[in-house]
């Protein structure tokens, strides 16, 4: 790896970056093509209802106060969620939950212009095409794009904000002002969908720190240091206010109390007991309040491509070598302070996590920023490989290294298109893939796959008796709600009206033992992925047809008039009374159907 990257770009670097755009372009394209083939997660209505408390507080100038005791919404900013509800109107005739999906894509796919950013500023024009080819085979972030309208987000802002740091720092000790100015905004956004985008700030102040320290010490004075490093320092505080008042625009509630309440949501989400829950992780169902240490570790290994996450360990014993090696040579510093600064982003919140005990669930998803980072890491390590094979072997070495990165792309790719609209279940070949996980660990957590599933059962019935479907109205019920299983329903379906009432499917995932409902029904069809299930669904017709013929039987029969004065002089004769039919059936009613619960 060069210690400082090239003042002049040449003829090959250009290349490299022309190289870069056609990909970054082709993926924009697929992912503008595919934003509504992904289904709906358990969050967006939340998060489409915050928005609109954050639109009303300033609509209303700040009288409407529902934005800042909304649920525990208010705990989180509305980056993501004001421009929602800013964005809907716009992207008429699209319903809100597509106005929501296609957002989100976009914002993802400014997510994989940034990881090209980053490894850019790491490894010059060659790292941010590898980091740019890299990410475009991870599923995992793929799949969060379209519908996950609070971790995605904030993955891209951090990834941004980390790329504006890394060259932040390649040009201390003069930022330049656009440059402070875009790094600022940066930091700011990721900080206004979540409080962590703080870690940044930490990174930043760490950085200058370090950076002082350092050339105080090769000056011998203090008071030098100082006097070198004072522009430095005051540029460095300016973006740092200038990030606060971003994320303050969009957060209400810190708004209302700017310092105060910033840093005691990062403490209150360290500690974040809200969500009791039980899940399956490595085979044992556990409380979510009991995750030890392996967690973070377990589902980086098994939800990352393979190479990926051998590489990054690679780079971690790399980097720490080089920096042991280099500590004391002025000339390295710089890339010193970069590796350091980048190794501790990676390493630290998920031990800080384990640390303080904090509260983790559905998978990867609260340590999904870390994946465009951990990209462009291994993207920047590649490109050190490559650099001194080329360096030593010429040509060759460039077209084995070709051959080589291409394979491992295509490879994560097909498994990408494989996955497709369901990439977010991924698993890697470490545990065999999602069949591996299947019962292990969470899968479809965010019951993205219900809406997939209906209009895949609908595929179903048509093709095993089209004269059927076309004359049925079918009924279904499942663990997802309504808006989840009916978003891509045909018109002959319809979801139970009530609970306790007959259905013909029941259409559910396999959290929580969903896929086990109802017992006796048989299962019809299994939406699957890579040999694991996703939905299962199970025809409850014939019990359904059971059951109104019990009730029917159930039925009072018709009686003459001879039997029912018989029966009343019997009951006169007694002292008894005529007992009321009506609140008999209906008390038999309801006892029936508590005997047949919904899935």
């Amino acid at each position: 790896m060069n210690p400082e990257l090239p003042r002049r770009l040449s003829r090959e670097d250009r290349l490299y970056d022309r190289a870069s755009i056609v990909a970054l372009i082709i993926m924009t394209v697929i992912g503008i093509a595919t934003w509504d083939h992904y289904g709906t997660s358990w969050d967006e209505s939340y998060h489409l209802a915050y928005g609109e408390h954050i639109g009303a507080f300033y609509t209303s100038f700040f009288e409407d106060q529902t934005a800042v005791t909304f649920r525990i919404d208010y705990l989180y900013g509305g980056g993501f969620d004001l421009l929602g509800a800013m964005f809907r109107p716009i992207a008429k005739p699209l319903d809100k939950w597509d106005a929501i999906h296609l957002l989100g894509m976009m914002i993802g796919i400014l997510g994989f212009w940034g990881t090209w950013r980053l490894g850019r500023a790491l490894g010059g024009p060659r790292a941010g095409l590898l980091a740019t080819l890299f990410i475009g085979g991870v599923g995992v972030y793929w799949g969060h794009c379209a519908n996950n309208p609070k971790d995605l987000p904030f993955a891209v802002g951090y990834v941004w904000g980390m790329a504006y740091l890394v060259q932040c720092i390649r040009s201390f000790p003069r930022i330049g002002r656009g440059l402070a100015i875009k790094t600022a905004i940066a930091i700011g956004l990721s900080m206004s969908v979540r409080i962590g985008g703080l870690l940044i700030v930490t990174y930043f102040g760490a950085a200058v720190g370090v950076w002082v320290l350092y050339h105080a010490w090769l000056r011998r004075s203090a008071e030098a240091g100082y006097a070198y490093a004072r522009q430095l320092i005051v540029r460095s505080i300016a973006i740092v206010a200038g990030a606060w008042v971003v994320m303050l625009v969009w957060w209400p509630w810190a708004l209302l109390d700017p310092v105060k309440r910033p840093l005691g949501a990062l403490r209150r989400m360290s500690q974040f007991m809200d969500h009791q829950r039980k899940m399956p992780f490595d085979g044992v169902w556990i409380s979510n309040f009991e995750v030890d240490w392996r967690y973070m570790p377990h589902y980086f290994w098994y939800k990352l491509p393979e190479f990926l996450i051998v590489l990054f360990l690679v780079s971690t014993v790399v980097g720490l070598f080089l920096i042991l090696k280099r500590w004391n040579k002025t000339k390295y510093f710089t890339q010193n302070l970069v590796m350091g600064v980048l190794g501790f982003s990676l390493w630290f919140p998920w031990l800080y996590a384990v640390y303080r005990e904090s509260v983790l669930y559905d998978g990867l998803r609260h340590f999904l920023f870390e994946v465009p980072v951990l990209v462009a890491t291994v993207a920047w390590l590649v490109h050190g490989i490559i650099d001194r094979a080329v360096r030593r072997w010429g040509k060759p070495a460039a077209l084995v290294s070709a051959f080589v990165v291409g394979g491992l792309c295509i490879d994560q790719y097909a498994r990408v298109y494989h996955y497709h609209p369901h990439e977010y279940t991924h698993f890697n070949r470490f545990i065999g893939g999602l069949e591996g996980a299947d019962g292990k660990y969470s899968t479809d957590y965010y019951a993205e796959a219900y809406s997939d599933a209906t209009r895949q059962l609908a595929n179903h019935l048509y093709r095993t008796d089209p004269k059927g479907y076309l004359k049925s109205m079918y009924t279904v019920a499942g663990c997802g709600g309504s808006h989840r299983i009916m978003r891509w329903a045909p018109p002959n379906f319809r979801y139970r009206p009530k609970k306790g009432q007959p259905f013909d499917f029941a259409i559910n995932y396999t959290r929580q033992h969903c896929d086990t409902r109802p017992k006796d029904a048989p299962v019809i069809y299994t939406l699957m992925r890579d040999g694991g299930r996703l939905i299962v669904v199970r025809d409850n017709r014939v019990k359904t047809v059971k059951r109104v013929q019990r009730d029917t039987s159930k039925k009072k029969q018709p009686k003459s008039k001879k039997d029912d004065k018989a029966k009343k002089g019997s009951k006169a004769k007694k002292g008894g009374k005529t007992p009321d039919r009506a609140k008999t059936g209906t008390r038999d009613t309801k006892r029936d159907a508590n005997k047949d619960q919904a899935p």
